[in-house]
């Protein structure tokens, strides 16, 4: 049949379908999984050709008529396109001279430029609601291949970050959000083609959140996630339907929480024009976190470090365990960190620390041992190197600069950048000291161990008067802050603010129990000052949550929350209760 026949003059649309899937198959040969060198020169090489040459015949052809043509055509060629950029970041660095590096980025970049056009001129002129319908097996492939091209052109942008383009990602993403809003409204013959659709469109939101995230900007996925009025198009319950009456993937249900809450989490501390804390969506990400940990492949029960502290557990055990794994260890050690971020930001009262959730608890003694772990680890690597004769700081130096050769600065936006990509020091301070002092806030909960936090990752100039040694860890502190590169990698910023932002917030925790079981009520800056020998006033420190405000009398009054927000935050807990209780019962 001929693939450019239009579907209104088609008897056989089906046919059609399978028409143009085997002709674009014989034009576009598969990619090997592991090309040698000569072997991906030839493939970046013939890229422009092989795009050219199956695009340019669909470019007058009228969309409307021939939809399955034109969104099965550029999902193809974008899924190549991806998966070379792919290929080329994987590429050992030492492998790629300078002129043939330089070479295949630019002829990389000039393919991507052209595709980003054409695929944005589709998705300017397309009619999303068309591409929606369900029912025939026609309509469904449409769909299919149109939600594929979407998610190949949201993983595209992923793996040619160093091609990124904001202006096509923007668009591509608003469309993507018109989908999913389109799918929650159209109304559909039968309930089992929504459920086909609301399938769809959980991989599309995988694939959406996991590029936003990467990027550092989740900013784009925010209306998905929060209305001003009503409920929004996506919670935590939105893929239980589809998995309870169709084919479960899990790893894609995994992603779609993991992702979603790590956007969250950082929209809770991307608010670049104050030190506040968006608290709404620290909530909405713990109900995404907690759901996702409370799957079973989850469980901290199958990874080591937990394992070992379990001597119940044989190595025959232990082997089982590890193999119901779905996520590195890697990979839930993020999970553990963005968990515990999510928990610190949401607090609004110091009991929330002294005496935290059993899951809290489990949560940040499992990351402050296993990231504590993993980079005595990589001490210990560096340490064992040739290197190693002459001095260990030259030896860990060499580490850090080899690890920044070989490995693309991936997703150098990322809140969690500096647990990878962090140097020794900024890994060991910033974070494992970080981490091992809220531990022992919870271990150990009194006035001092929050002194001790604060003290240690005082933002601020050290007052006059207090003990010289004090002054020089200040001094060291900022010191390490000023060497911070925030200029490759933004999420370092983004988590050293994020710190910041909870040294505020435990200060302004503090004062807050002070005034609700002492009745301190006056002179705030001067108790803070007592407390915890920094330069922070209550005025700065309040900014971070409406929790006090000091009244032109001179003194401090306790905000009241409005009882609406608390009827939906109460509603919002039911939902999750509901949805981690439904997606357990649906796992076992």
């Amino acid at each position: 049949m001929d693939t450019f026949t239009s579907e209104d003059k088609c008897e056989r649309l089906t046919l059609l379908a399978d028409s143009i899937q085997k002709k674009l198959k014989d034009h576009i040969s598969p990619i090997p999984s592991s090309p040698s060198r000569s072997e991906f020169m030839s493939l970046v090489t013939a890229l422009p050709d092989l795009i050219y040459g199956v695009l340019s015949p669909i470019t007058k052809k009228p969309i409307s008529q021939h939809r399955f043509l034109w969104v099965c055509t550029l999902e193809e060629v974008t899924l190549r396109t991806s998966a070379i950029c792919k290929l080329y970041n994987e590429l050992p660095y030492q492998s790629r001279p300078d002129t043939d590096s330089s070479h295949i980025c630019n002829e990389l970049k000039s393919v991507i430029n052209n595709l980003f056009s054409c695929v944005n001129s589709f998705l300017s002129q397309a009619d999303v609601s068309s591409f929606l319908n369900a029912g025939s097996v026609y309509e469904n492939r449409v769909r299919t291949s149109f939600t594929a091209l979407l998610c190949a052109a949201c993983d595209l942008v992923d793996n040619a970050q160093e091609m990124y383009d904001g202006a096509f990602y923007r668009a591509l993403t608003s469309l993507c959000v018109r989908a999913v809003v389109a799918v929650s409204r159209k109304q559909y013959e039968q309930w089992e083609q929504k459920l086909m659709c609301e399938a769809d469109m959980t991989k599309l939101l995988v694939s959406l959140t996991r590029s936003s995230f990467h990027l550092g900007t989740p900013e784009f996925v925010e209306p998905l996630f929060h209305s001003a009025s009503g409920k929004p198009p996506v919670t935590e319950t939105y893929p239980l339907d589809s998995v309870a009456h169709l084919e479960t993937n899990l790893p894609l249900l995994m992603d779609f929480y993991r992702y979603s809450g790590f956007c969250l989490v950082t929209l809770a501390v991307s608010d670049d024009s104050s030190y506040r804390i968006r608290r709404e969506y620290a909530e909405l990400a713990n109900y995404f976190l907690v759901t996702l940990l409370s799957l079973p492949n989850l469980s901290l029960e199958n990874y080591p470090f937990a394992i070992e502290a379990t001597s119940a557990f044989g190595a025959a055990a232990t082997r089982h365990r590890i193999s119901e794994r779905y996520f590195s260890l890697q990979d839930r050690e993020e999970v553990s960190f963005f968990f515990v971020l999510s928990y610190i930001l949401r607090m609004e009262k110091l009991s929330s620390l002294a005496d935290p959730s059993p899951r809290f608890r489990s949560e940040i003694f499992y990351f402050v041992d296993a990231f504590g772990k993993r980079i005595s680890s990589d001490l210990d690597i560096s340490a064992s190197r040739n290197q190693s004769y002459s001095n260990s700081t030259i030896s860990m130096l060499s580490l850090e600069q080899r690890a920044r050769d070989s490995i693309r600065k991936a997703n150098a936006n990322t809140l969690s950048v500096i647990l990878v990509e962090g140097t020794y020091k900024e890994k060991l301070h910033l974070v494992k000291i970080f981490f091992d002092n809220l531990a022992a806030a919870i271990k150990y909960p009194s006035r001092t161990s929050i002194a001790t936090i604060v003290e240690t990752f005082n933002f601020e100039s050290v007052p006059e008067g207090c003990p010289v040694m004090q002054s020089m860890k200040n001094q060291d502190f900022h010191h390490l802050l000023s060497n911070v590169d925030i200029h490759t990698y933004p999420g370092k910023k983004l988590y050293v603010e994020a710190v910041e932002k909870i040294i505020r917030l435990l200060q302004l925790l503090t004062v807050s129990h002070m005034y609700t079981t002492l009745g301190l009520d006056s002179n705030p800056d001067l108790l803070m000052t007592k407390l915890f020998k920094t330069s922070y006033t209550f005025a700065s420190v309040s900014q971070i949550k409406p929790i006090l405000i000091f009244e032109n009398d001179g003194k401090l009054r306790s905000i009241s929350k409005v009882s609406l927000d608390e009827e939906r935050e109460i509603a919002s807990q039911l939902d999750m209760i509901t949805a981690t209780h439904d997606l357990e019962q649906l796992m076992r």
